[in-house]
């Protein structure tokens, strides 16, 4: 059970800074403020950042800085009325990717990801950043039409957007900032921030909707949730995948064009990725590398290692021994 580090935070624009002092002491802070996970990093010796206030109208705004980690969430976390909260995320600084229902998200400087506790998901910093993360429940983020969270998909609002740039100023004023005059301005200016959040992912949704893009996008989504699911099937193949999913081999192959890559080339980088998280997850220590290997689809343990150190620049045994 993790310590409810939420319920000691002032209420905003006052931030209280954290000072875990260790990975694991930031990942229970962050299980707390945002939603169970595993963190892991790729530095020995990373460095972060951690503050937070509570939203005066319900919810979270949490600040973090770091070197290069991912943070998996495995398990989906419902806001007490059952319907989950909207995590809005801005990216000040870095670049990474966010993954959720079968969707990869690259995301950098400027860019606003918006994504769903609903659902597990999985936060990656590729490069130092700084994320500034809103927590809100979905009946305040989406107001009366909250049939926008019932067919919510994760997206993404790109720095170049008139309305990301608009939610990224108005942070400035809100978050950090002097403390409000009166509790009725600091709601108001609170709210006019969580609105404009709200119309942007609006209208990154709507940049999507168009009919072709929808139906590519959906087939795309239900393609890459059938992979993942049988990542560990060796014999994973074209026919078996559009068998499946009731298209033919030569949709299923122009469908990778579409994302400029190829079935084998994904198909293999989507299980070394897999397998170094395995191997980085202190949990499947009793695994042996070759156990790993097999469970991701790799017939052949020699294979795996020369893929993966083709792949990382390191062997997977190694990679294993390595700290952090």
């Amino acid at each position: 059970m993790h310590h409810d580090t939420a319920s000691e935070l002032s209420f905003a624009p006052r931030f209280r800074p954290f000072y875990p002092g260790d990975v694991q002491g930031y990942s229970s802070a962050l299980d707390s403020l945002v939603y169970p996970g595993e963190l892991s990093v790729q530095d020995s010796n990373p460095r972060m950042s951690l503050e937070a206030c509570r939203l005066v109208g319900g919810g979270l705004a949490i600040s973090f800085t770091s070197t290069p980690l991912a943070v998996r969430h495995d398990t989906a976390l419902a806001s007490p009325s059952g319907s989950g909260d909207v995590l809005a995320m801005i990216a000040l600084e870095g670049e990474g990717t966010i993954d959720q229902g079968g969707r990869r998200i690259p995301f950098r400087q400027g860019d606003i990801t918006f994504r769903t506790t609903r659902l597990p998901s999985v936060c990656t910093l590729t490069a130092p950043g700084k994320l500034v993360v809103l927590r809100v429940p979905a009946a305040r983020f989406f107001g009366i039409h909250a049939d926008l969270h019932e067919r919510f998909v994760p997206s993404i609002s790109h720095a170049d957007s008139q309305l990301a740039a608009a939610a990224r100023t108005h942070m400035g004023h809100v978050f950090p900032g002097p403390v409000q005059g009166s509790p009725a301005l600091a709601y108001f200016s609170e709210q006019s921030f969580v609105s404009l959040l709200a119309a942007t992912y609006c209208e990154s949704v709507d940049d999507e909707t168009a009919e072709g893009k929808r139906l590519e996008r959906d087939r795309w989504q239900r393609l890459v949730a059938c992979i993942e699911a049988h990542l560990g099937d060796a014999e994973l193949s074209v026919d078996a995948i559009a068998k499946e999913l009731g298209i033919s081999k030569r949709l299923t192959h122009r469908l990778f064009e579409m994302q400029r890559t190829q079935y084998g080339t994904y198909l293999k980088n989507r299980r070394l990725e897999r397998a170094k998280e395995e191997l980085s997850n202190r949990r499947l220590d009793h695994l042996s590398v070759s156990e790993i290997a097999y469970r991701n689809g790799f017939g052949d343990a020699s294979h795996f290692s020369r893929c993966f150190r083709s792949h990382f620049g390191t062997p997977p045994g190694a990679y294993r021994r390595s700290p952090g």
